[in-house]
């Protein structure tokens, strides 16, 4: 018994020759796995700037600039709803927004001098559409033209989320024949509104 108790302690005084270097193994692997780790935090980064541009992109057509410049007013003309945008026509430069009823939309370059609200709330237009439940007045200037703005809403019919109807008219100073915005709606309350303003 002694002899297998010798044999075995001579055997397992001296340590086995490795087989692998465990450092030499290990090293690359490390290495590796952090390329792996940067190459992946690149592409979420690289992704997240793409998507976080597209919705930089996206907000900035779609919020109030309408990605032109901001509403120029007049002192003391407040400017909350109102939004720049290139898509209407020096003929009738404001008009509300028609994925948002809260915006009105002035065409760039016009400066809005004066504003008066809810007009003609309250009356009927005389091409019909039911009872007016909001309207803005603006008077807009650009160089030497001032024009004069009346924009309304009808009531919105069911709950669907559809875009509430409504007009405005929009008339310049030179030919409308008066000098004021107010003188000019108390004219249009006459001629294209029926009922009473409140």
């Amino acid at each position: 018994m002694q002899d297998i108790k010798d044999v075995l302690d001579a055997e397992l005084r001296t340590p086995p020759a490795p087989t692998f270097d465990v450092a030499a193994t290990l090293g690359p692997g490390r290495r590796a796995v952090r390329r792996r780790r940067l190459a992946a935090g690149g592409a979420a980064l690289a992704l997240a700037l793409v998507v976080g541009g597209a919705g930089v992109a996206v907000t900035s057509q779609f919020a109030g600039s309408q990605g032109a410049d901001p509403v120029q007013v007049a002192a003391g003309v407040s400017d909350e709803g109102l939004a720049s945008t290139e898509k209407l026509v020096d003929d009738s430069p404001a008009g509300y927004d028609p994925q948002d009823d809260d915006v009105i939309l002035v065409r760039s370059g016009w400066e809005v001098v004066e504003r008066v609200e809810d007009p003609v709330t309250g009356m009927s237009s005389t091409n019909g559409g039911g009872p007016i439940t909001d309207s803005t007045a603006l008077a807009l200037r650009k160089g030497a033209t001032t024009t004069w703005v009346v924009l309304y809403r009808f009531a919105k019919e069911g709950t669907t989320v559809a875009t509430q109807g409504g007009g405005g008219v929009a008339e310049t100073e030179a030919e409308s024949g008066y000098d004021t915005l107010a003188g000019w709606l108390d004219h249009q309350r006459t001629l294209t509104f029926t009922g009473t303003a409140r």
